[in-house]
This record gives C-alpha cells, structure tokens and sequence, in this order.
C-alpha cells in the first residue's frame, strides 16, 4: 500500500513553494509564447513515535523524490493554456510492512509511486481600467491504492483601478481508495478496492493595495468530504491488537486567514500571516509565518527566509491506543495535539539570456529552497527543492 494520507500532506507541504512557481504565470504573454518551469523535490522525515503504524515500531521514515514540470503557452493576447506533470517516487519504512497483512487474495506493493498530471486554461478579460481572469483546470492522480479525477473552476475581478482584486474558487475531487478490511487476521482477503471518496472545495480570497509599501489580503476556505475517509497505512491498538482505523463518512473543513506585506524600502519587505483552522471532528488550529524577502545582486536575485509556527489540539475521535473498540478510531499523528516549528530560505536568482539548441530562452531564472521543521509530537522532516524556468 502506498502512504496515501501522508504523502498527500508531504506534498502539500511542498506545494506551499510550488504556489509561487504558479504565480509566475499570473501575467499574460505575446502570442505565441510559451513559458516553463521544471521543479525538483526531496523530502525526508522521521519520527519513532507514530501510534498508527501497523508493526508498533512507531516509525514513520519517510524519503519522497518529486520531479514536477509546468507549462503555459500563449494562444493568443487574453487566452493561455497550461499544464502540470508530477510524478513521486517514495520509500517508507511502515509501507512495506503492510504486504504481511495483504491476505490470501492480496497483492504487495508494486510500487511506491504516484503520477499526476492537469491541463488548463486561462482568460483575460478588459473591463474598463479593470480586468476580469476566469480559468479551469482538469487533472487526475494515480497510485497504489488512491485514484483522484478533479477539476477546478476560478474567477476573479480587478476594482479601483486593480487596487482591490477580488476572487473565487471550486475545486471537486471524485476519488476511490483501497482499504484493508481487517488487519488482525492476515490469513483473510483483506484488501477492498474502489471505494467511493468525493471532496468539494471553494474558497473566496480579496487583496487590497492600502499604500505604496502595503498590501493586505484574506481568504475564507471551505471544504467538505464523503465517503471513506480512512488511511490505508492507519491502524490503531485495541487492547493490545491492531486494528484498522474506523473515521466518520463526512467531514467539513473551515479555514480563515490573512495576509500583510509590507516594503521595508524599494530592495527588502516583510511578509506576515496568520490563518485559523477548524473542522467538524473538532480539531483548531492556530498557524502564523513570518518572512523577510530581500533583493541582491542589483535585482536579479532576491532571497526570502521565514518561520512558521503552527499548534492544533487533537481530533475528538484520536487515542494513542484504546483499551476497547470504539464507533470511530484514529492514531494518526497528523489528527493528534501537537506544536509545529518550521524554519527555511528560498533563493531565485534571473539569469542571462542564451541560446539552447538553437532556441533563444528568455527571463531564464533558477532557484533553490530549504525547509526544516520539527513536532513535539517527534515527527521532524525537511525538504530541499530545485527549479529551472525560462520563456520561449
């Protein structure tokens, strides 16, 4: 089985930085052009004290490689259309304990493994001094035991002046997920495929320029998800014997949060937010970062270093181990109380025009970050990232 559940949140984690990947092809290009960004991703994380691991070992070693690539071209001077390619590959310490509880009918893990790919479009819109952006994206993901088919609508409207922007999102996820049905007997089929996960999501997000040195912005996020929602790779101790983990069919996510940056002068700016978290199985979640982005190398690099501080109290439904079974149980150390601590630098540095083949590549900018934190929960991880970009 793959590490469906935690990988997803790994990549997340990732994609933090990828989202400033994708803000570069905000801006519409001349026709005919066509922009692209390749992004390598290496993560690792460790803990020994994950109560929901199949073997008691609590070891939640984790290594995942992660190459990405992102396109767009210009179709013409208001359309565009992109695309994204994903593919990880991962090793983990608690998957391969799973093939002994597979049964008679079951298969070992074939791969560790995930591919992904979207495909989109872009409009652009004059309204006067103003504008108007609508896009859709269409995509799918696939691995051992997760499917994924999703799409996303988006629009947004400029006012003042592109002072005030103002925007909104839906994204649907019509997944199937494969569960083991009874991890306390081996000798059992244990494996059930095809079962039905669905998660709609909107979001509403409005940016406003105060003044010359200010912008603030706020976004309200959410979420809902039916079906089954478990984890392959989740098992919780009932009185000693391990067992799967057994979660609600619904779950409604909610999340509000803000955003300041500030220009300390024409070369450096601080960046600071704060974003509240809460759900229908009763976990809250505080989260602020802070950054300094500065530029150097008379503006053709610039360098950003950051903290983030998070905190969540556990789920209603988490027990390290449980003395009797209950209607639902997890030991997910995502699901549990913890305080989170992380720390990173991100580097772009915009490079000299040159010549590929024969291609003339432009706006050619190349970047690197690094990222570590640290659980009081004991799971650490960090993450180095890589990417390449240029215009054609």
């Amino acid at each position: 089985m793959g590490v469906t559940k935690k990988t997803i949140k790994v990549l997340h984690t990732i994609l933090l930085f990828t989202l400033a990947l994708q803000n570069t092809f905000a801006e519409m290009m001349a026709k005919g052009r066509t922009k692209l960004k390749t992004v390598f991703n290496l993560y690792h994380q460790n803990s020994n004290d994950g109560n929901q691991v199949a073997d008691n070992s609590g070891r939640e070693e984790t290594n995942v490689i992660e190459p990405m690539v992102f396109i767009e071209h210009q179709i013409n001077e208001d359309t565009a259309i992109n695309g994204k390619i994903v593919f990880d590959a991962w090793t983990a310490a608690s998957d391969t304990k799973l093939d002994n509880y597979t049964g008679a009918s079951g298969t070992p893990i074939m791969g560790q493994n995930r591919i992904s790919a979207n495909l989109g479009a872009r409009q652009e819109k004059k309204a006067g001094k103003n504008v108007w952006n609508y896009g859709f994206d269409i995509g799918f993901s696939s691995e051992y035991d997760y499917k994924s088919l999703n799409g996303t609508l988006s629009a947004s409207r400029s006012f003042a002046n592109d002072n005030f922007t103002l925007g909104a999102s839906f994204q649907y996820y019509n997944d199937e997920v494969s569960l083991f049905k009874d991890i306390s007997n081996p000798s059992a089929a244990n494996i059930t495929t095809g079962l039905s996960r669905k998660i709609m999501a909107t979001s509403i997000t409005a940016s406003q320029i105060l003044t010359v040195k200010d912008i603030i912005q706020f976004d309200a996020t959410f979420a809902r998800s039916n079906g089954y929602l478990e984890s392959t790779a989740n098992t919780v101790s009932v009185a000693g014997v391990r067992q799967v983990e057994v979660l609600p069919e619904t779950r409604s996510r909610y999340a509000l949060s803000s955003k300041w940056v500030h220009g300390l002068s024409k070369l450096s700016a601080l960046n600071l937010s704060y974003r509240y978290y809460w759900d229908q199985w009763d976990i809250n979640a505080h989260t602020i970062r802070g950054a300094y982005l500065f530029d150097i190398e008379e503006d053709e690099s610039f360098m950003e270093v950051f903290a983030r501080i998070h905190k969540q109290n556990e789920t209603k439904y988490y027990k390290g181990r449980f003395a009797s079974a209950e209607t639902f149980m997890t030991s997910d150390s995502d699901m549990a109380g913890y305080e989170s601590y992380e720390s990173g630098i991100f580097y772009e540095s915009t490079r000299a025009d040159f010549k590929c083949f024969g291609v003339e590549l432009e706006d050619v900018t190349w970047s690197h970050s690094l990222v570590y934190s640290t659980r009081t929960n004991g799971m650490r991880y960090g993450y180095y990232q890589t990417g390449f970009g240029f215009k054609f």
